[in-house]
């Protein structure tokens, strides 16, 4: 009878820290990308507007990110015994990261924060899905929606005359075999001790699969990442509904 209580005290936990995940994940993409669409909107204006932003509140916000980033590794440091209490430095550190890179892209080209501000909230979600969600199905979802986001951006990036190109296909590389190497420990069983039990791999294949042959498409042509990326986005979509069915 203890095993069974500590069992579900178990169970419990896993489940509050989930829901954790998933509500912080929702709060910090949300403030990410109202700080996001404030800065591009002001930045992005008159001529006399994006030369002041350039040349000073841009510089002046990557400052006070780093700063922000001092702070919280400061914090970490003189907490090491509490993990709670580390938590407030973690957060300032990773919203001084954040802040810091964000103005350091933009003064480099504003068309950074367009990324950004697609892909904030996809990163939120799949933090959603994370927390809410099968391994399984978040592990699929995520190969899927890296899928997604990567062949948008090679969508917009991946022109014949593009200053991005090369860095463009190195980051396709990149994806391609981290999407091979999750293929080989899937297949090899490595990852059988992070699924559940009784897991369906079939659709987990399936996906890991749709993402690298869409990014390889992406390689081939402008078009192809176009198609390849609504495809993707469709199959996630499914996916979502599948397992949110499957789970209710």
């Amino acid at each position: 009878m203890p095993k069974n209580k500590k069992s579900g005290s178990v169970r419990g936990g896993r489940r509050a820290s989930s829901e954790a995940l998933a509500m912080r994940s929702l709060v910090c993409g949300c403030a990410a990308e109202v700080f996001l669409f404030v800065v591009r909107r002001h930045a992005n204006g008159t001529m006399n507007q994006v030369v002041i932003w350039n040349e000073r509140y841009l510089p002046i916000l990557a400052g006070a990110g780093v700063a922000l980033l001092a702070v919280g590794a400061i914090w970490i440091g003189l907490q090491r015994g509490d993990r709670f209490k580390r938590a407030p430095g973690a957060y300032a550190a990773g919203a001084g990261i954040f802040v810091a890179l964000s103005a350091l892209l933009a003064i480099r080209n504003l068309t950074f924060l367009d990324y950004l501000i697609v892909l904030v909230p996809a990163t939120a979600f799949i933090g959603i899905i994370w927390g809410l969600y099968d391994r399984e199905c978040a592990l699929s979802l995520t190969a899927l929606g890296a899928g997604v986001m990567a062949t948008w951006i090679f969508s917009r990036s991946m022109q014949p005359f593009s200053p991005y190109l090369t860095l463009s296909k190195c980051f396709a590389v990149v994806l391609l075999a981290a999407l091979a190497a999750l293929f080989y420990f899937l297949w090899s069983g490595r990852l059988n001790r992070f699924l559940a039990p009784k897991s369906d791999t079939l659709l987990l294949y399936l996906s890991l699969a749709l993402a690298f042959a869409g990014i390889l498409a992406s390689l081939v042509s402008v078009g192809a990442a176009g198609y390849a990326m609504w495809t993707l986005a469709l199959a996630a979509f499914g996916l979502l509904v599948y397992y949110t069915m499957k789970q209710i």
